[in-house]
């Protein structure tokens, strides 16, 4: 794919293509006096700050904008170099006026008449990649200006009349095309017959307004806007057909933003996003079907995410509001041409376990033969025991946020594990994208704690003390910001810090994005896994470690916390951390099997390894340097785990993969699985109920999966 920049730098700059014009306009907050110019708007590309691990920008002659372009291109590389997997591809095509001086159109370094190969492209990308991505990023200042987007339609032709024509001896065909396209054309007796003979009159773009209110202190702001003030008007060619409100807590109830919404005209429609005004409704029914149906195995290990169909506040109960106001909700579809509709037939029906009317519980009890065998199941784990009660670490909780590879699907989204150790705190082993959502879906949300026992969203953010990062795929740490963000808005004591673990290039990520996002860098504690990989020389001597390493593992009361190079990518690292109390967690990261990883966590509580790959897919796994489920299971017998757990599956199927398990300690991960370790043994147990449930005849299996590792 290829991306296209263009940045409003200024109140009043345009945007125009051949389907949309658009004009920004700034929202200031109160509290700034409006006097927050568009200078913080702008970047330094020349002489960045200089900070420990900085990488400095050398360019001169290229500005902020252009220098982010030429980054874009050589990320979203379709429209930089003309190939693919299959060989050249079609010239690229022509940009919009805007871009003619974008770095888009930066030429290969080395220049010749004769056709290049997709090889030749492919090295000269990588080559540039090489020579501008090892440079920082521009800076930038931060801004608390919100932005406002009106969007106008093109102009809308009127009717063609085919009568009209018709009485000029015009004929239907390319005749009638070119006049609705704006062309004059010659009638059989020689008349030119123009376009506005033939076509009613046109009338202005539909024109609709994004708004952006974080909070009432941009209200008065928005108010003495007289940009915004020129759509509430009569003139039905300037009022918005609709404006998209995406408003803070207290802003919808506030008076001078209730009269201000009521000068739009009466055919304005007003749609409301805030999150007490929306219900907390399940999004992606499959995944909490899925969830639903595991329940029925065991409530406490397999629960159902969080959701809420009712608001907490009602619409009906903010009074001085336009008639024509509406809530959003997912899949609402607006159609702007050639008329004005709000479509409500896309929205998924709504997820309800406790109604036996709903779509799940229907198809839940038409499973007959799953039922009995989840009730079975649910028995015998009753009557199990454990073959040693007294295990260390019988009260540390695991729990499987993301359970799937690459990227998020329709039943698992991607990697993130979390470690709930009880009196010493939480510790995150990887956060892919979407793992902030699925902590909430888990805990519930802010305020509202979930069920006896369970601790709430900001117990944890409060237990939170640190996140491992096995490598520098998206699908393991680009969830890591909005943890952060969190974390830090709710951290209110100023000598509070985390410990970040990972690859030495995550501190360069970080310390770039926090140019662009105050998540609380500062308190930071960051740890390179090489400082913590374990010696492999079984006499030499204990290498010192860093004053961070030895405060993580004080706080958290840890005899080892060791990492360990795993074969997967350059700096890709898996985990061995050992608790004083006894026990120890592995985690592999994605990795090929790996004979280090084994020496390391040999005799552990619970090896948590990546399953990528079923076994008849060995090749792939080799190419990709991932594990099958077979090789995972048999590192865990060579560690002598005492308990192994199969997470990271590829995402083109659910089902439950095949495997050996002669000792009754594998068991299968799903997105919000939960399991203390003293309970461990049940999940072998759950194993024959499941692979019912997905089975080839399932609905899930049967699911049509494009995903690819």
């Amino acid at each position: 794919m290829s991306v296209a920049t263009h940045e409003f730098q200024a109140d009043g700059m345009e945007f125009k293509d051949d389907n949309m014009t658009i004009y920004p306009i700034f929202i200031n907050p109160e509290e700034s006096n409006n006097n927050i110019s568009s200078s913080y708007l702008q970047e330094s590309v020349s002489s960045p700050s200089k900070r420990a691990n900085d990488f400095t920008l050398d360019t001169v002659d290229n500005t902020s904008l252009q220098y982010k372009k030429e980054i874009l291109s050589l990320m979203f590389n379709k429209s930089h170099q003309p190939f693919d997997h299959k060989g050249p591809v079609a010239k690229k095509p022509k940009t919009h006026d805007y871009e003619e001086n974008s770095a888009l159109d930066i030429p290969d370094e080395v220049q010749n008449d004769q056709p290049s190969s997709p090889k030749d492209d492919k090295d000269s990308l990588i080559q540039q990649r090489r020579k501008l991505f090892p440079k920082r990023l521009p800076k930038s200042s931060p801004s608390t200006i919100s932005i406002a987007y009106v969007c106008i339609g093109p102009k809308y032709k009127g009717k063609f009349d085919p009568a009209a024509a018709k009485a000029f001896g015009l004929r239907p065909g390319p005749q009638y095309a070119d006049l609705v396209n704006g062309k004059s054309v010659t009638a059989p007796d020689g008349t030119i017959v123009h376009p506005n003979q033939v076509l009613g009159p046109s009338r202005a773009g539909a024109i609709f307004i994004v708004i952006d209110v974080p909070s009432t202190s941009y209200i008065p702001s928005i108010c003495a806007s007289p940009e915004l003030a020129t759509y509430q008007t009569e003139n039905k060619d300037l009022q918005p057909r609709i404006i998209i409100h995406m408003l803070g807590n207290g802003v919808l109830e506030n008076e001078k933003y209730q009269s201000w919404m009521k000068k739009f005209g009466t055919n304005t429609e007003h749609v409301i996003m805030n999150e007490q005004y929306c219900p907390q409704r399940i999004i992606f029914n499959s995944i909490a079907e899925s969830q639903f149906k595991l329940s029925k195995i065991d409530e406490n290990r397999f629960r159902i995410p969080y959701y809420s169909n009712q608001p907490e506040k009602l619409l009906d109960s903010v009074s001085n509001i336009p008639k024509t106001t509406h809530l959003a909700a997912p899949l609402l579809t607006f159609h702007m041409e050639p008329s004005f509709k709000i479509d409500a037939s896309n929205l998924p029906e709504l997820f309800d376990h406790n109604d036996e009317n709903s779509h799940a519980v229907i198809e839940l009890n038409k499973n007959i033969e799953y039922l009995n065998l989840a009730t079975q199941v649910r028995e015998e784990v009753a009557k199990a025991t454990p073959e040693a009660t007294d295990i260390p670490g019988n009260d540390v909780i695991v729990t499987t946020l993301g359970t799937g590879s690459t990227l998020p699907s329709k039943y698992r989204n991607v990697s993130s594990t979390l470690l709930t150790i009880p009196n010493n705190g939480c510790i995150l082993l990887d956060v892919g994208e979407g793992t902030f959502g699925g902590l909430l879906r888990h805990f519930g949300p802010f305020g509202k704690p979930r069920g006896e026992g369970q601790i709430s969203i900001e117990k944890f953010f409060d237990s939170l003390k640190c996140i491992f990062i096995s490598h520098m795929h998206a699908d393991h740490h680009l969830g890591i910001v909005g943890i952060l963000s969190k974390w830090n808005e709710l951290k209110r004591d100023s000598n509070a810090f985390i410990h970040i673990v990972g690859p030495p290039k995550l501190w360069k990520w970080l310390s770039e994005y926090g140019d662009v996002q105050d998540f609380g860098l500062s308190r930071i504690k960051f740890i390179d896994n090489r400082d913590t990989l374990f010696s492999k020389k079984p006499n030499a001597s204990p290498k010192k470690i860093s004053s961070s390493l030895k405060l993580l593992k004080e706080s958290i009361n840890l005899k080892n916390f060791e990492a360990i190079e795993v074969i997967h990518c350059p700096f890709a690292y898996g985990i061995s951390i050992e608790h004083l109390d006894g026990w120890k967690i592995v985690y592999s990261g994605d990795t090929r099997p790996c004979d280090d990883l084994v020496n390391v966590g040999k005799n552990a509580t619970l090896l948590l390894h990546e399953a990528t790959f079923e076994n008849d897919l060995l090749e792939e796994a080799l190419n990709k340097k991932h594990s099958t489920t077979e090789e995972a299971v048999k590192i865990g017998e060579r560690m002598n785990a005492q308990s192994i757990l199969l997470t990271h599956f590829s995402q083109r199927y659910p089902k439950v993969p095949v495997f050996t398990d002669d000792h009754g300690k594998v068991g299968i991960s799903f997105d919000f699985m939960q399991v203390s370790i003293g309970e461990l043994y049940k999940l072998p147990k759950y194993v024959k109920a499941l692979k019912i449930l997905y089975c080839e005849d399932s609905e899930e299996a049967k699911d049509d999966y494009w995903m690819q590792e």
